[in-house]
């Protein structure tokens, strides 16, 4: 069975987000961990759907969510692993500090 794991960054950046959303609202907070949550499991069907980006690191694909975030993640054997979650205003080439395949 195809599982989606959490980097330990990917991890810290859902909480950033969770954290900030819910400043205002937790059920939108809630909502939006929910969606990339599904977003994440849909990549499960076609995981080498998102576009390449080994600029950033050597097997790196990402995903732009149904919200205002995109899932970078790692193919997988037996699924994906995600890496970040970044919002899609972020300056990703300058973010240094990838995790690795």
């Amino acid at each position: 069975m195809s599982k989606v794991r959490h980097s330990a960054s990917a991890e810290n950046d859902l909480l950033e987000a969770w954290l900030f959303i819910a400043e205002d609202s937790i059920e939108a907070a809630d909502r939006l961990l929910d969606q990339i949550q599904a977003d994440s499991r849909n990549l499960l069907l076609q995981p080498k759907m998102g576009r390449t980006r080994d600029e950033l690191a050597v097997g790196l694909r990402s995903w732009p969510t149904s919200t205002p975030y995109v899932l970078f993640y790692f193919v997988e054997d037996d699924g994906i692993t995600v890496a970040r979650v970044l919002h899609h205003a972020r300056d990703v080439p300058a973010i240094w500090n990838w995790p690795r395949h």
